[in-house]
């Protein structure tokens, strides 16, 4: 007779499945969904409707924390 801490030793430990051996590659990176125009005036009215007109369009993503 085993012990409950041996029997749960002996379980096999679960672990993630190897990738595919050959995982295709797209055959062409995406084209962005906008063109730059429409990202310009997208912008434009972001900055109208929350009355940040000075506001420069962002070249990056940055992250924003929560104030202490």
């Amino acid at each position: 007779m085993s012990t409950p801490l041996e029997r749960l030793l002996a379980e096999t430990i679960p672990v993630r499945p190897a990738p595919p051996p050959n995982r295709p590659q797209p055959a062409e990176p995406r084209p962005s969904p906008w063109t730059p125009a429409e990202q310009d005036a997208h912008w434009n009215a972001l900055r109208e409707a929350v009355g940040a007109t000075r506001e420069q369009r962002p070249t990056r993503l940055r992250l924003i924390t929560p104030a202490a």
